[in-house]
């Protein structure tokens, strides 16, 4: 997973900023030549990290160095935030002498306290908040609701990135006990089993098939279960490892849809669930196709959409207005947010229009899952991870 070259440009300014600073203090306060090679030692090693997975990281196969260069990324801010701040009060410090000539002390009190702030909140968000999983409950109301399915519950989760838990199994615990405690209809996942590796699913089989449902379990594929960022010496490769994910995702007793339609039965009436692959951001890694789902249904009939993508919802899913109401994943709500009352604010609107939670539109609904995992740093700082729980209401 090669990293963005302007986010390595900012990770590389934050270095050397931060570090040149208390590189001049610590000489101009003649410290020990051993103190200042100590000081150098993290930026050192963290400019060759960010090297490493610019330019070398798409080469690896091993799951857990992604994971482990996750936590060090956790780690660098840990350090270097609570760095910037001290820099930035000492020359607000130093701008207030300037202009009225005295010191004081309060820009060192707000300086510490909020250094602690950060550290308090971070360690909260990487030890705490990932394991505090949040199950929602929405009610939809659905026009021509066949009448069997006034009150069929759905519970979707999404985006679990196993690769990112690194083997310890007892995590999914919780979200299984949560999940069976609803009582589903059927169970959906809307995508990114995984990271990136087929290995990331191996041991995970026995925890999955403890999720039960009354009737089935439904998955589709997200943009991480196609091994899109890596580069593999072969094609077979790739498909290989493809293969392998697909194949652990039914083992983990889930229909997987790749671009395919099932009925869902309830007494005499049906509902049509859709499946499709994922959307894509450029047609190279655009694996849907809804015209080629929906082959063989009837136009009238209400339709529900798992695609784990929610631009697709805008790109090409609301034209069809027989599909009532779409499931999604992939935002994240960027793992970051502020709720406010029943709002949440999240830097992830910035990026995505629909990014958490039920949106309308000319009688189209969409539901976008914040997900249990995590991918990029391991923490979620004021968004809980999200198991939804969909009830269907004939409207």
């Amino acid at each position: 997973m090669k990293m963005y070259t302007v986010v390595l440009v900012l990770l590389l300014l934050t270095i050397l900023i931060a570090d040149l600073f208390f590189y001049r203090k610590l000489k101009s306060q003649n410290a020990k030549p051993l103190f200042i090679i100590l000081h150098l030692i993290a930026p050192a090693f963290f400019t060759v990290l960010f090297l490493y997975v610019k330019f070398g990281l798409e080469n690896v196969r091993n799951y857990r160095v992604i994971a482990v260069i996750m936590w060090t990324y956790f780690f660098f801010l840990l350090i270097y935030i609570p760095k910037l701040i001290h820099i930035i009060f000492y020359f607000l410090h130093f701008l207030y002498k300037k202009i009225f000539k005295k010191e004081s002390v309060y820009f060192g009190i707000v300086r510490i306290t909020l250094s602690v702030a950060v550290i308090v909140i971070m360690l909260l968000s990487a030890y705490v908040t990932p394991r505090r999983f949040e199950v929602t409950h929405t009610r939809i109301p659905i026009k021509d609701l066949p009448e069997a399915f006034n009150g069929y519950k759905i519970v979707q989760i999404s985006d679990l990135h196993l690769g990112s838990w690194n083997k310890k199994f007892k995590k999914l615990k919780p979200v299984i006990d949560l999940v069976n405690q609803q009582n589903a209809d059927i169970i959906v996942f809307t995508g990114d089993m995984v990271n990136n590796y087929a290995e990331e699913t191996e041991g995970w089989t026995p925890f999955f098939l403890q999720l039960k449902s009354k009737y089935a379990k439904f998955a589709v594929l997200g943009n991480h279960d196609y091994g899109d960022y890596t580069a593999w010496v072969t094609d077979s490769a790739k498909t290989e490892n493809r293969n392998k994910i697909n194949q652990a995702i039914r083992d983990f007793g889930f229909t997987l849809l790749l671009n395919q339609h099932v009925y869902l039965k309830q007494g005499n009436d049906s509902l049509l669930l859709v499946g499709v692959e994922n959307w894509g951001k450029t047609a190279a890694f655009r694996y849907s196709n809804l015209c080629k789902a929906l082959r063989g249904s009837l136009a009238h009939e209400p339709k529900i959409l798992l695609a784990h993508d929610p631009n697709q919802w805008d790109a090409e899913i609301r034209s069809h207005k027989d599909i009532v109401l779409t499931l999604s994943g992939h935002t994240h709500a960027a793992q970051l947010g502020l709720k406010i009352g029943k709002r949440l604010f999240s830097p992830a609107a910035f990026v995505f229009k629909h990014w958490a939670g039920l949106y309308l539109e000319n009688e189209q609904y969409i539901y976008v899952n914040r997900g249990i995992g995590y991918i990029g740093l391991p923490m979620h700082i004021g968004v809980r991870p999200e198991i939804s729980v969909i009830e269907l209401v004939k409207k």
